[in-house]
């Protein structure tokens, strides 16, 4: 778009104490490019507010800067809107970096928009320019100045002031100083000290610090080498003694001529001649009187320009003293322009009529060395000012940045844990595997303190050896009917060191294989059961359970171990909830339901806690598996005759891979089987029986 204005700064803004929102009218490319200046009227101090929410201000940009540029500040104070008081006022200008960011390439793409942005930022710098030239001091046009080059180092402008010499060039020129009176001996007098020297009236200027010594005249003292001489009295009153000898010989001569004239009268026939010398004379002597009275006027006029000078120079410099006055050395009114040295910040001022203030004309000491400080570490500023966006974008989020720094004390627990730390980041395959719903869900219920203690023994390298035989693809899904909330806590109860004896035993390839025969691929579906947002939920509890987790990495080595059956692992632990399904646990007496609340099925086991027997549901009531014969009356015959007809008649019964150590079965429980079926002599594999 075009740039139709050429305004770049605000007019000033008033605060009126019901007003926190101020518009500006110029095109800008980011909120970073508003600078907002604050003035307080009545000291003329200016303040430059900073960018952020939990700062001065922030920006609202209008959405389309070509139709319709600028957009507004809102003044901020402790993260809350901030209204201007009466007595300040605020002007907005913009700071756009002297940047050329738009690169064209060959064949690139070439938009209207990127040119038109690339050309109102060149305007936008000029404009900038321009406005801080239209505040600037200037010549007019037909002036001619030389060079406005300072040449003079900082030791040589050191105690000077900017003025134009007797040629009208600008020059750095020395200050006039503090007015100390009359000189006298054995004084301490500094550089810029005014004194008079009583012997001629002469003013001198101390250019080099020093003690007095000696006397009057100054011309001829022992420090004279430290005095400049400015305005030279005893020249005038030597003028003024000449013009005032002159005349009173004037005044003679015009006496002598009257007497001559009387003389004349008396001897007129001789005055005759004598009358012409005495017109001679009398002319003579007006023409000296006239001089002599000119002489006198000249001098009064010297000495009168002298009183004069010095009473200017003493209105515009008033000397050293240790605050601002608010008169002159004489009482009146300050001018504008005045000048004195301050004696507390060592430094000179200058005064502001317009403004009624006083303005340092150079830094004092103390900001010195502030400045210097910044200058020193101006490498982290420009970087600071580089990054200036991200500095924003954590200032924005400082509420985080503060709850970060008041949890130092977590961080650094969790620092000088690093080595667990790095421990389990090494399992972050491991850890990723373990993340899932379900297995969160499974955490949640093996992070208990029994549990994890079962954990311990069960990473045994025996006990790891056993799990790879019991991860198999068949074994994982048998060991799905086991995986209910009952049998897990069942499992809590079995994880002792001798029940882990036992299971040792238990694992052996024959086992194993009757495992497979339990898993049934129905039991797969159990698994979508798991995913619900319930279970998912469980995993914000882990948030809750950091001791567990701790517990955990402390179980490094056995951690490692379980990895190392990672597939395994994770069928069974898929697996486990469905086996636990179907083992009810320990009971005194028969249950009618399972874990979930549901009645009892065909083939659901318990153990009897009062005869001490594992017993089984074999579709109308629970009954023994004894170490020795089963009484064979109490299984029900439907069952045996889902057996034959699963074989589809063939007078053949082969149960694979139910293989029992030992004689289950006594011969007179197969006869019995054999007699249920009533099918004669058919062939009847029982596998182990």
């Amino acid at each position: 778009m075009t740039i139709n204005s050429t305004t770049r700064k605000t007019n000033n803004l008033a605060g009126n104490g019901n007003t926190h929102t101020y518009p500006f009218s110029f095109k800008v490319f980011a909120d970073t490019e508003i600078v907002v200046k604050k003035l307080e009227v009545s000291t003329s101090i200016e303040t430059t507010l900073t960018l952020g929410l939990n700062n001065d201000y922030v920006v609202t940009l209008s959405q389309d800067q070509n139709g319709n540029p600028g957009g507004s500040i809102t003044l901020k104070q402790g993260g809350n809107n901030f209204n201007l008081p009466s007595g300040f006022q605020l002007v907005i200008t913009s700071a756009v970096q002297p940047l050329q960011g738009t690169d064209l390439t060959n064949q690139g793409g070439f938009y209207p928009e990127v040119i038109n942005d690339a050309l109102d930022k060149a305007i936008i710098l000029h404009q900038q320019q321009q406005e801080k030239l239209d505040r600037s001091i200037s010549f007019s046009l037909t002036n001619t100045i030389g060079s406005l080059e300072v040449t003079e180092n900082a030791a040589a402008r050191a105690n000077k002031v900017f003025a134009f010499d007797n040629a009208g060039e600008f020059s750095v020129l020395s200050e006039l100083g503090t007015y100390r009176g009359d000189w006298a001996a054995s004084t301490s007098y500094a550089v810029r000290d005014l004194v008079k020297d009583t012997s001629t009236n002469n003013i001198f200027f101390c250019n080099t610090a020093h003690t007095s010594s000696g006397s009057q005249p100054l011309t001829t003292n022992t420090n004279s080498a430290n005095w400049n001489l400015i305005v030279d009295a005893a020249t005038a009153t030597t003028s003024a003694n000449t013009a005032t000898t002159q005349a009173t010989a004037a005044a003679n001569s015009a006496t002598a001529s009257a007497n001559s004239a009387t003389a004349a009268a008396t001897s007129e026939t001789n005055a005759a001649t004598s009358e012409t010398n005495a017109n001679t004379h009398k002319n003579d002597a007006q023409t000296a009187k006239t001089a002599a009275e000119t002489a006198q006027t000249a001098a009064e006029t010297a000495k009168t320009a002298a009183e004069t000078a010095l009473d200017s120079f003493d209105d515009r410099y008033l000397g050293a003293k240790n605050s601002d006055p608010t008169v002159d050395n004489d009482g009146n009114s300050l001018i504008d322009g005045a000048l004195y040295f301050n004696t507390i910040d060592n430094v000179t001022k200058v005064y502001d009529l317009g403004n009624t203030v006083w303005r340092f004309l150079t830094p004092t000491d103390a900001n010195q060395t502030k400045i210097n400080a910044v200058q020193a570490a101006l490498t982290n500023v420009n970087t600071v000012a580089n990054d200036i966006n991200n500095v924003n974008t954590v200032a924005a989020d400082i509420s985080n940045v503060n709850a970060v720094v008041s949890n130092a004390t977590n961080i650094n627990a969790v620092a000088q844990d690093l080595t667990d730390i790095g421990a389990v980041a090494g399992k972050a395959t491991e850890i990723g595997r373990l993340g899932t719903a379900d297995a969160v869900a499974d955490l949640a219920i093996l992070a208990t303190t029994d549990v994890v203690a079962d954990l311990a023994l069960l990473g045994t390298s025996a006990v790891v050896e056993d799990m790879s035989l019991l991860g198999t693809t068949d074994v994982v899904a048998d060991m799905a009917l086991l995986a209910t909330t009952d049998c897990i806590a069942d499992m809590n109860t079995l994880a002792v060191s001798d029940i882990i004896s036992d299971m040792n035993v238990l694992a052996n390839s024959d086992i194993i294989s009757d495992m497979n025969t339990i898993a049934a691929s129905a039991v797969i579906t159990d698994l979508d059961i798991l995913a619900t947002n319930t279970n998912v939920a469980n995993m914000n509890t882990l948030v809750g359970i950091k001791d567990n987790i701790v517990k955990v990495a402390n179980l490094h080595s056995e951690v490692t171990a379980v990895a190392g059956n990672q597939t395994n692992i994770n069928n069974a632990a898929t697996y486990l909830n469905n086996f636990l399904q179907l083992y009810l646990g320990e009971a005194s007496s028969n249950p009618t339901s399972d874990g979930l609340g549901n009645n009892v099925t065909e083939g659901d086991l318990y153990f009897n806690s009062v005869d001490k027997r594992l017993r089984v549901f074999n579709g109308s009531v629970f009954q023994n598996l004894a170490e020795g014969a089963v009484e064979v009356a109490k299984f029900a015959t439907s069952a045996f005759n889902a057996l034959y007809t699963a074989s589809a008649g063939s007078n053949s019964i082969d149960l694979g891979g139910l293989a029992i150590t030992g004689a289950v079965f006594s011969n007179e429980a197969i006869s019995t089987i054999r007699a249920s079926l009533g099918k004669g002599s058919g062939t009847y594999n029982l596998g182990g029986i």
